[in-house]
C-alpha cells in the first residue's frame, strides 16, 4: 500500500481493509514521508473533529517528538502560533499537516493541499458535512491545483452495496497482495480461512481443546504446504 501511495504514477489508492491490521500506522507512515522526504501540504480527515484531536495527540505528536528527522523540522510544541495547533502544524521545511472531522462543516475551507488521507469513511457522518456536502469530494477539491496529488482513501466496511469504501475499491483496479509459498511456489492471498476451509491459519490444541499459540502455522491454499512463521520474511519480500 506504501508502495502505491509514494508512487508518482498512482493518484487514488483506495484501501478496503478488515479492523486491526495497522492502516493507522500506514498513514503516519505516509504523513511523516510527505512532511520529510517530499515536502508537501497534508490533509488527514478523521470521522470526527474528536477522532481528529485524539489523532494528533497519540499518534502525530508522538511522531513529530520521538522521530529524529521529524523533530528537526517540527515546530516548538510548547509554542501555540497559528502554525502550531492541534489541528495544524507547519514544518520548518514548508510542509504542513491540517487535521479536520468530517462532521465539521466550515473544516475543509481555506486549505490547499496536494497530500489528502481519508481514514475510516464507511464511520463519516451520512449526508456528507451538514450544507456543505460530500466530504470525500470536499477534501479532494481542496487538491484540484495540485498536478501531483495524492487521495488515500481506507476504511473497514460496513454495509454491501452501501458502504462507501467498497465503492471506492471497486472504482480502482481492485488489486490484491499475492505471496508464493516457499514450498511449492504458488502465488495466493493471505486468507484467515475458517473452520470450514482447510487453507490458512490453524494451530493444534491441548487435551482440553484449548488452542496452543506455539503451534500457529499457515496451510498453503493450492497444495497444503506448512508455512512457519520465521518463513514470512521470505514470502513477504517476494510478494507482488
Amino acid at each position: 500500500m506504501m508502495d502505491a501511495i509514494t508512487d508518482p504514477r498512482v493518484e487514488k489508492v483506495s484501501v478496503m481493509k478488515s479492523a486491526r491490521v495497522g492502516y493507522t500506522k500506514i498513514i503516519d507512515h505516509v504523513v511523516g514521508y510527505y512532511l520529510h522526504q517530499d515536502p508537501s501540504p497534508i490533509l488527514v480527515v478523521q470521522p470526527r473533529v474528536e477522532d481528529a484531536e485524539d489523532y494528533s495527540k497519540s499518534e502525530i505528536a508522538p511522531m513529530l517528538r520521538d522521530t529524529a528527522v521529524l523533530s528537526e523540522i517540527a515546530p516548538d510544541p510548547k509554542t501555540r502560533t497559528g502554525e502550531n495547533t492541534l489541528l495544524k502544524k507547519t514544518m520548518k521545511n514548508g510542509a504542513s499537516i491540517a487535521l479536520v472531522g468530517a462532521n465539521s462543516p466550515g473544516g475543509f475551507r481555506r486549505i490547499t493541499v496536494r497530500i489528502v488521507l481519508f481514514d475510516e469513511v464507511d464511520g463519516y457522518p451520512v449526508g456528507g458535512a451538514g450544507s456543505e456536502g460530500d466530504q470525500i469530494a470536499l477534501g479532494t477539491k481542496r487538491s484540484e491545483t495540485f498536478w501531483n496529488r495524492k487521495i488515500v482513501s481506507g476504511s473497514t466496511p460496513t454495509i454491501k452495496g452501501l458502504s462507501r469504501i467498497e465503492k471506492l475499491y471497486q472504482e480502482g483496479d481492485q488489486r490484491r497482495f499475492y505471496v508464493p509459498c516457499p514450498h511449492c511456489g504458488d502465488y495466493q492471498v493471505l486468507e484467515w480461512g475458517g473452520k470450514d476451509v482447510t487453507h490458512g491459519i490453524k494451530w493444534d490444541k491441548d487435551e482440553q481443546g484449548q488452542a496452543l499459540p506455539e503451534t500457529v502455522h499457515y496451510v498453503c491454499k493450492h497444495n497444503g504446504c506448512v508455512i512457519l512463521e520465521q518463513e514470512k520474511p521470505e514470502l513477504i519480500k517476494n510478494g507482488e
